[in-house]
């Protein structure tokens, strides 16, 4: 890794932190989360914005982790999307066939979704790619969401890509306790 990321002992405060970003989640910590313990005051803003996103969605949970699955899938941050395919995937209702589409593109797997779904995805890929979303795209959110779920949604695009960034540019690897990338291993 590129940065000395803390582990135990922690400083004073991070442990209990990391203990409410886990949930009761039995995995061993999640290596982004002590990462983010690099800049601790960073650390406590960030985490009230992602434990808001798995706590207190107002989209679907479904929808949230196919968004949060290709955001991380399209980006390769393999560490951050095998948390949420294990943890969270099945308990959506999101196959392996599905979980792997969202990393090798869903264009590749269309039978495996429904069209909204896959739509979903390709404005996913729109707006993490340009930042910006076309009359088409927009149409379709405003058809799926209200106001508050279309903020929702354009945050969320862009705190799972910034999580991406933690995790490429910090070269963080795979979680060991759950699936990896489709064909790795």
């Amino acid at each position: 890794m590129r940065l000395n990321i803390p582990k135990q002992p922690y400083e004073p405060g991070v442990e209990a932190q990391i203990d409410r970003w886990k949930a009761g989640s039995e995995l061993a910590t999640p290596e982004i989360f002590e990462a983010f313990h690099i800049h601790p005051d960073l650390a406590s803003r960030t985490g009230v914005l992602g434990a808001g996103f798995l706590g207190h969605n107002l989209m679907k949970t479904r929808d949230r982790e196919i968004v949060i699955d290709r955001v991380t899938g399209k980006h390769g941050a393999e560490h951050e999307w095998s948390l949420h395919a294990t943890i969270f995937g099945a308990g959506v209702g999101l196959s392996t066939e599905q979980l792997d589409s969202t990393v090798t593109g869903p264009a590749e797997s269309r039978d495996l979704w429904d069209p909204d779904e896959l739509r979903l995805m390709e404005v996913v890929d729109e707006l993490a790619e340009t930042a910006d979303l076309g009359d088409e795209a927009w149409q379709f959110l405003r058809e799926r969401y209200d106001d508050k779920q279309i903020v929702e949604f354009i945050v969320l695009v862009g705190w799972y890509r910034t999580v991406s960034s933690m995790c490429n540019v910090l070269q963080i690897p795979a979680h060991p306790e759950c699936r990896p990338f489709p064909g790795s291993n």
